[in-house]
């Protein structure tokens, strides 16, 4: 009888353990996990609208530190989705560019055209060069403005962007020691510093001589003359 009510005892207590660790939890799933997914689903969000504008917003990595400093995010959980949510309203910005481009712009869009062919016929080495350029801390917004107005093909674009911001946005989040009280100090800081506005005047002059420059022309006889080059330097 005292082993049975032994028995019954253990079983008690460890169905009592049990219910205290589910409901522990329980606890931890409905407070800080919880709380912890909508400010990611926040961040995501403001990194999604903030690539949607031409110029003239913050970094991602920017915002993105504001959340995993103020909040005490997940770092990884923060720039992998955060990477691919800024490619995506990058790529719409490139669409809207697209639809920019054959509304506004008839009169260069036989260039711009051309230039795209260009590049589609070494788009095997467009992905690099946009993975590469990614990774610098230079605004990304004429990229794509460019890649939509010349109609490239956008996956390997996309596909260059994501890796190399996921790596950028990675090592920048983990190693800042910027903090911004709130989300307004952090847009006044594109404003603030002579440096970022230099850069987004830049990125945005580069867009006006995509459109005033014929590229497509200049280029091919770049690589005409390095394909006709070649042969005479075998034959040296």
């Amino acid at each position: 009888m005292s082993v049975c009510a032994t028995a019954a005892g253990a079983i008690e207590a460890s169905g009592t353990q049990v219910g205290d660790r589910d409901a522990a939890a329980a606890a931890w799933y409905d407070g800080p996990m919880a709380e912890a997914a909508l400010w990611i689903c926040a961040a995501l969000a403001l990194s999604f609208l903030i690539n949607l504008a031409p110029a003239f917003m913050p970094s991602t990595w920017m915002v993105l530190a504001f959340f995993y400093i103020k909040f005490d995010l997940p770092l990884l959980l923060l720039t992998i989705p955060g990477a691919i949510a800024s490619g995506l309203g990058r790529l719409l910005l490139a669409k809207t560019s697209t639809l920019f481009k054959r509304r506004l712009l008839k009169g260069q869009e036989a260039d711009l055209r051309e230039l795209g062919c260009f590049l589609e016929e070494r788009r095997n080495y467009v992905g690099l060069a946009v993975f590469l350029y990614a990774l610098s801390p230079f605004p990304t917004n004429n990229l794509f403005i460019a890649a939509g107005m010349t109609e490239v093909g956008m996956t390997r674009v996309l596909v260059g962007f994501c890796c190399a911001r996921i790596l950028a946005n990675t090592f920048w989040v983990w190693t800042t020691q910027r903090v911004f009280e709130n989300l307004g100090g952090l847009f006044q800081t594109t404003f603030g510093s002579w440096v970022a506005l230099v850069l987004q005047i830049a990125s945005l002059s580069s867009i006006v001589l995509l459109y005033k420059v014929p590229w497509a022309r200049w280029l091919r006889r770049f690589a005409n003359r390095a394909s006709n080059e070649r042969p005479k330097a075998a034959l040296r």
